[in-house]
């Protein structure tokens, strides 16, 4: 049996399930521009990005809030534990209506829960490949413990195996 006047709990647990679809798409697209930027070495858009990304961040913890409260009310109407309390079980005891939109958004996020992963997962490669190049260059124009090159009154000891650069001085 369903609790009197569940509906429009159910609408709004609709509503925020089609909004963390829409949260997790925007995210994994500025993922996927950050990627992009990197690549272009366009350090102003890469900045501007970022900025995006830590608002997505803050906005995806108000709609955990938001679906939290929501899940406590549900769990309240139905009789049971909070903890206890997920999509499948709600899903089980609504009309066939409410049930099919509901499986069709949970569908919807965990699609979109994936393909954010994957894509999150291919920045992190790709930030992590600009690290070791960046460790490298940095190896080559002055390696840890080499001889000076070039040392403080700008007399050359010019040495092939040495690092171009003094970064003690």
């Amino acid at each position: 049996m369903i609790p009197l006047g569940i509906e429009p709990v159910i609408e709004d647990l609709l509503v925020v399930l089609d909004t963390q679809a829409g949260l997790l798409e925007a995210r994994r697209s500025q993922l996927a521009e950050l990627s992009e930027k990197l690549l272009r070495n366009d350090n102003e858009a890469v900045e501007a990005l970022l900025g995006q990304i830590e608002g997505a961040e803050e906005a995806q913890a108000i709609l955990a809030g938001r679906l939290q409260a929501l899940r406590q009310t549900l769990a309240g109407a139905f009789g049971c534990d909070a903890k206890d309390f997920n999509l499948s079980w709600l899903i089980g005891r609504l009309p066939r209506a409410q049930s099919l939109a509901l499986t069709r958004r949970r569908q919807q996020v965990s699609e979109k829960v994936s393909e954010f992963r994957k894509q999150h997962m291919q920045t992190t490669i790709l930030l992590t490949e600009c690290s070791k190049i960046t460790s490298m260059m940095l190896d080559r124009l002055a390696p840890a413990g080499a001889v000076v090159t070039y040392d403080a009154d700008g007399s050359d000891r010019w040495r092939a195996d040495a690092g171009m650069l003094d970064m003690e001085r």
